[in-house]
């Protein structure tokens, strides 16, 4: 690219004008016009070096638009599939409902992403990503007890923002043993570092006599168990509940409930 357009490109990056560029019959980003215009002012009026010019930068920002274009298409994609497999799971999600979703063509969808199992990998391992952000790193200068209610609070508002994601997870590492492999395999490196932290504070906490024997196993089962159960069973108490459960008063639980569960975990360890 010679410097003229770089130049030119860099000038008119922030345009946010849209105008047809009747010249060459093709919609740009820019305003052709002044363009032109400046092209033929470096160029002191040699038209053919500013016609020559216009054409490339047009070609540019055609090809700008097709890459934007495509990866709007590829991301409302990914959106819809993520909503249909969070919803129904791989074996009831149908990429004709995700096409839907989309906005676009079934053919369309194939064209992007060939099959529904690439589709299912692709957002498979995001969420396995997500999922591990649960197990949050705990600072080694913290007291056990606030190192124990930092995890409990965290891992509890990540299952809260989240509310889909354990029982998505869980359905299908049980319906394909690959998936188990995947999650093991990304979530491992992530959680070996804060339960090798986390299982020190607890059996120096024994060794004081601060706290009851337990195995780290069954400590880390309590606290994740107890966490993601109050989310599977949410959904079905909305529901039977006589007064239900609105936004406000679904906030107002959840905050009790983390409270609770951190209060739950800390007297099951008394001695």
């Amino acid at each position: 690219m010679s410097s003229y357009m770089k130049l030119l490109l860099l000038q008119f990056s922030n345009v946010q004008k849209y105008r047809v560029c009747t010249s060459f019959n093709c919609p740009t980003t820019v305003d052709s016009a002044y363009i032109f215009m400046r092209l033929c002012v470096i160029s002191q009026f040699n038209v053919n070096f500013a016609s020559t010019n216009m054409s490339n930068i047009i070609v540019y920002y055609n090809k700008k638009n097709m890459i934007d274009n495509k990866l709007n298409t590829e991301q409302m994609i990914l959106e819809a599939a993520e909503a249909e497999f969070l919803k129904v799971g791989y074996s009831g999600a149908k990429t004709v409902s995700i096409a839907k979703r989309a906005g676009i063509s079934h053919s369309m969808l194939h064209y992007y992403f060939r099959s529904k199992e690439n589709l299912f990998q692709m957002i498979f391992r995001q969420k396995i990503q997500t999922l591990s952000q649960m197990f949050e790193s705990i600072s080694d200068h913290l007291t056990f007890e606030e190192a124990i209610r930092l995890f409990i609070e965290k891992q509890f508002d990540f299952v809260a923002q989240n509310p889909r994601l354990p029982r998505f997870i869980l359905n299908e590492i049980t319906a394909k043993r690959d998936n188990l492999n995947l999650v093991i395999e990304v979530v491992r490196p992530k959680i070996e570092l804060i339960f090798s932290r986390m299982g020190k504070l607890l059996n120096k906490e024994i060794a004081k006599g601060g706290i009851r024997p337990i195995s780290f196993r069954d400590f880390i089962m309590n606290i994740i168990s107890l966490n993601i159960s109050t989310f599977i069973i949410l959904p079905v108490l909305e529901n039977i509940l006589p007064a239900g459960m609105d936004e406000k008063t679904k906030e107002s639980y959840l905050n009790e409930r983390r409270e609770s569960n951190v209060q739950f975990i800390l007297n099951a360890l008394k001695p």
